[in-house]
């Protein structure tokens, strides 16, 4: 209890329209709701498995031309370098970008015989986020940036101020936000820089719940990490709270996401609460 959170079967329902003609039949919901997870979930490795991050992936489907429409919105991270033992190859696979990405995905499903140029629509959130901090959050930005020095070298560091721009000014964020938490989680677990990571992540709840903006919505923001923190033997839970989270009230609107990191020590549990 307390947890606002619909089952997927009705948030999809709420975005997604399978058929945008006038005939719909109810009897072939399930399948289409099947096929909707099959294709949406394979979209969203390919994308994560190139270094980036998707925050939704909707399809589109027209009854009378049976033409298929998806919908992609993700976030290019900043590619970390390998370690020493694979830097005898050549640096430019190392330096792939967003090109070779969607070259990559494009190549994939003309194998099949689909017409990409008309059945996909992608977004780069980086686009987005850089065009809002030119317009809106250019004072903002340079206080954020201020504030966040301390983590200015971290390869988290440039996504991060992405994130800050990109939960300020649109919605249904907390997905986003819980894989780039679960990413460099995984990463830093076993290192001594998880502890840094987590200050990060108290300096980031702090500023975005503090922004006095005109265009700002978050009004609270909330991370709860569960799981066994350096390999203990019972679980502990660290939790990162800013701003007015009112669970109990059903009128306000409360972006809740649950997102499971596999780590060496066990799975850790993400959970995000955005009030905005």
């Amino acid at each position: 209890m307390g947890q606002k959170a619909n089952p997927n079967s009705f948030q999809l329902s709420s975005k997604t329209n399978f058929f945008s003609g006038n005939t719909f039949n109810t009897l072939e919901y399930s399948t289409l709701l099947k096929e909707h997870y099959s294709v949406s979930s394979n979209v969203t490795t390919f994308f994560e498995k190139n270094n980036c991050l998707v925050k939704d992936c909707f399809l589109i489907m027209n009854n009378e031309k049976s033409f298929l429409t998806v919908f992609i919105n993700f976030l290019v991270l900043k590619r970390t370098q390998k370690p020493k033992y694979f830097l005898k190859s050549s640096t430019k696979s190392n330096n792939t970008g967003l090109k070779t990405i969607v070259q990559k995905f494009f190549n994939i499903f003309s194998k099949f015989g689909y017409k990409t140029s008309k059945r996909f629509v992608l977004q780069n959130l980086n686009k987005v986020a850089l065009k809002h901090q030119k317009t809106f959050f250019s004072d903002e930005h340079i206080r954020v940036k201020k504030e966040l020095n301390f983590f200015s070298k971290e390869i988290y560091f440039d996504v991060g101020i992405f994130l800050f721009c990109l939960m300020n000014t649109t919605k249904n964020s907390s997905l986003l936000f819980a894989k780039f938490i679960g990413r460099f989680f995984k990463m830093f677990h076993r290192t001594k820089k998880i502890n840094k990571f987590l200050l990060f992540l108290s300096k980031f709840v702090e500023n975005v719940a503090n922004t006095r903006l005109k265009g700002s919505r978050i009004k609270g923001l909330k991370i709860q990490i569960k799981g066994r923190f350096k390999g203990v033997p019972r679980s502990k839970i660290r939790v990162f709270e800013k701003g007015c989270i009112p669970l109990q009230t059903i009128t306000n609107k409360i972006n809740y996401s649950l997102f499971h990191v596999n780590t060496s020590y066990g799975v850790f549990g993400i959970k995000v609460w955005v009030f905005d």
